[in-house]
């Protein structure tokens, strides 16, 4: 006959593997959240830089609008021990009141930025979804800049047989006479492939951030100021010729 040995048992305070005290599952998630991908030499698909940063954003976003759901639960609930009529709050309740509350701190955003460009026109300019100052010189500085891109752009037409440069990298002109007089230094808006003959063509014209009336430079040396509107105008008559 086979002996059968007796199992011991481990006692009422020993760990346990699976359900006890001492889980090795725990251990086990935190080293596989540790160990790092091997490709082994198979097709990799990996995202670029610019999604990457997108989700990132989006989970850092997605994490506070969980913690500000945590806040608000607990906070409500706090407050329904000494209130009776309020209800008390489960977790998809919370993140609803959450959401809601967002979207009205936003549409309350906007109405702002929107009040703000109504009071003080041009001084702020409309990027994308929001406003940015615009930090730009005064008028007289404005105009002294353009003057000085006029002044190298019709010497460079008198030494080229009155062709302008064919783009606004020419080593002939400097580049800090290309940069309009802003904070950042951004760049004049350059149309290339004019002649002095054109005198009715629009050779350059302010950037987008100093608001709707900007300054323009005609081929014949005409500098006047014009709406964002009428600028594209020009440029979509010129264009079809």
């Amino acid at each position: 006959m086979t002996k059968h040995t007796p199992i011991k048992s481990a006692g009422p305070n020993a760990p346990a593997i699976w359900g006890g005290k001492l889980p090795l599952t725990l251990p086990a998630f935190i080293l596989a959240c540790m160990a790092t991908p091997a490709h082994a030499g198979m097709t990799v698909y990996d995202l670029t830089d610019v999604a990457r940063l997108r989700l990132e954003d989006i989970s850092f976003y997605g994490f506070l609008l969980l913690l500000a759901t945590l806040g608000i639960r607990l906070l409500w609930n706090f407050l329904a021990r000494d209130f009776s009529r309020l209800p008390r709050l489960s977790f998809l309740k919370a993140l609803s009141l959450t959401g809601l509350l967002s979207l009205l701190m936003l549409l309350i955003l906007v109405m702002i930025s929107g009040a703000r460009e109504i009071l003080t026109p041009g001084a702020w300019y409309c990027q994308g979804s929001h406003y940015r100052p615009n930090d730009v010189g005064n008028r007289e500085m404005r105009q002294q800049s353009i003057e000085a891109l006029r002044a190298a752009l019709l010497q460079y037409a008198h030494t080229h047989d009155g062709r302008f440069p064919p783009h606004d990298y020419v080593s002939e002109i400097p580049s800090k006479v290309w940069e309009a007089p802003d904070s950042s230094g951004t760049r004049y808006i350059y149309v290339a492939g004019l002649t002095l003959g054109q005198s009715n063509a629009l050779l350059v014209c302010e950037p987008l951030n100093f608001g709707q009336q900007r300054l323009i430079l005609f081929a014949d040396g005409r500098i006047q100021s014009s709406k964002t509107e009428e600028i594209h105008q020009l440029m979509g008559v010129q264009e079809q010729r």
